[in-house]
């Protein structure tokens, strides 16, 4: 069991997965390299990164990418058996999931937690003590936050809360935390600045692979991502109170940014371009939050977690689509809609190729589930496509559900439906202040009840006979 990130770099080792890199600058060079790597296999292939002696900085500061960009090494991270499929994980966590019994964390004392092994504070603070990144050719700074953890409380009600949001170096002692609204930690600070006071946060650099998947997820209301992460476990997450805000963090997490984010109208900062995850950079964004930072915690030769976002089809979260393909997959199913067989995403954790597969049982079945995916909660946000299939397809093979748009799914066909609400990233926006955009909903399934060529292709059953019989693996 990987109880922090060493350990679990330890297992992608053992798997064969992990490959050093000695000497990159963090200027370009190690973003660059990342970016080459995640392209092998079409997106999904590659292995976890480790650099080392960076440029600039000591050997023993270091920074992995491309942690999760397999499907192995997701299994891993989602403590899976060997030899599930990629559909089976996602059927996997949205079905347990959906019925998590959380574990809460248990508190550990300090002076065993390697998180407190090095604390610097006041004026001796400097985030650029780190081989902080420039991740993408436009990113307008180094950006310090990418595969981070924030860690809020809400001020009425003692909620932890865990997300995942960007963050850039703006000075030494200041790092900006771009969050969108409706998000929880934004939720929480508007309630401490309409207090009139700062909102504390820490900023987790490098932590164990569940709690950072967790991080990631939505928990129930007033339960913390912490439960999550107890559960993708299967035992409770150490945790440890910091010294400057008393924030709750993972015990072996390697790096901790604690301070406080002051209203927006105190101050603020510019933050990005930033390559993000739809393909494109952003452009910067203006009046962005805050954290002036108070105290750096770390462990000895600390690892930085870097999750850059990727051009498409390379991945930079999870090499399965668990949030989005799962989520769409429980959704529909409350919403009624029979004989879904499967959700994929193409995007991998966004839902702008999403593919859903049903067995189809009445006339409409199709376009019905098409136009269900779309809007709820999971199949909304930055969405653009959606293509349902009859569950001959493999809808994870790509040229196999574009062979069936191509032949079951007349072009005139094709449903628009306008004013979806979507991601303020979504590069087709116009108007930033309206967060929507249009959605086809294609219905490749063949009709129902309807005269349809037979498929040429030999039954399954006949197939595994052959293949057996005549040693097609070794052909």
């Amino acid at each position: 069991m990987a109880r922090d990130l060493r350990t679990f770099l330890d297992e992608v080792d053992g798997e064969g997965e992990l490959a050093e890199v000695t000497g990159a600058h963090w200027d370009g060079e190690i973003g660059a390299i990342t970016e080459l790597v995640a392209e092998k296999g079409g997106g999904l292939g590659g292995k976890a990164l480790l650099f080392d002696e960076i440029g600039d900085y000591p050997k023993g500061s270091r920074i992995v990418t491309n942690l999760f960009g397999s499907i192995n090494r997701s299994r891993l991270a989602l403590n899976l058996e060997e030899g599930i499929t990629p559909l089976g994980i996602v059927d996997r966590w949205r079905s347990e999931y959906n019925n998590y019994e959380g574990i809460a964390p248990t508190e550990v004392d300090p002076s065993t937690a390697p998180i407190l092994d090095n604390t610097v504070t006041g004026d001796d603070v400097d985030v650029s003590m780190f081989p902080v990144p420039h991740w993408h050719k436009s990113d307008g700074g180094r950006y310090i936050g990418t595969g981070c953890t924030v860690v809020t409380r809400d001020p009425e009600t003692g909620w932890i809360n865990l997300g995942v949001y960007r963050s850039m170096i703006v000075d030494d002692s200041t790092v900006s935390l771009w969050v969108a609204p409706g998000k929880d930690a934004r939720i929480q600070m508007q309630k401490y600045h309409e207090r009139g006071e700062n909102c504390p946060v820490a900023l987790i650099i490098g932590l164990d692979p569940y709690t950072w998947i967790a991080s990631t997820c939505t928990a129930r209301r007033q339960e913390s991502e912490y439960d999550i992460a107890g559960w993708l476990m299967d035992e409770a997450v150490e945790i440890v109170e910091m010294p400057e805000t008393g924030l709750p963090v993972p015990a072996n997490a390697e790096i901790v940014l604690e301070g406080e984010i002051p209203p927006l109208d105190e101050k603020s900062c510019v933050d990005g371009p930033f390559g993000e995850w739809p393909g494109y950079s952003t452009p910067a964004h203006d009046n962005t939050p805050v954290i002036d930072v108070t105290s750096i915690s770390h462990r000895d030769d600390p690892i930085i977690l870097g999750q850059p976002p990727l051009k498409p089809p390379s991945i930079y979260t999870l090499g399965v689509p668990i949030r989005t393909a799962g989520g769409v997959w429980n959704q529909l199913e409350n919403a009624g809609i029979p004989g879904v067989t499967g959700v994929w995403s193409h995007i991998i954790e966004r839902p702008q190729f999403l593919v859903v597969s049903i067995d189809k049982q009445y006339v409409g079945h199709g376009k019905q589930a098409g136009l269900a995916a779309a809007v709820v909660a999971n199949g909304a946000y930055g969405g653009r496509y959606v293509v349902v299939v009859d569950d001959d397809i493999d809808i994870t093979n790509l040229e196999d559900v574009i062979w069936a748009m191509t032949t079951r799914c007349p072009a005139d066909e094709i449903e628009i439906v306008d004013g979806v609400y979507t991601s303020p990233l979504d590069p087709t926006i116009t108007d930033r202040s309206q967060n929507k955009a249009s959605r086809a909903i294609i219905d490749a399934t063949i009709p129902y009840n309807g005269d349809y060529p037979s498929v040429n292709k030999f039954d399954d059953d006949y197939r595994e006979e052959i293949a057996e019989k005549w040693n097609i693996d070794d052909l």
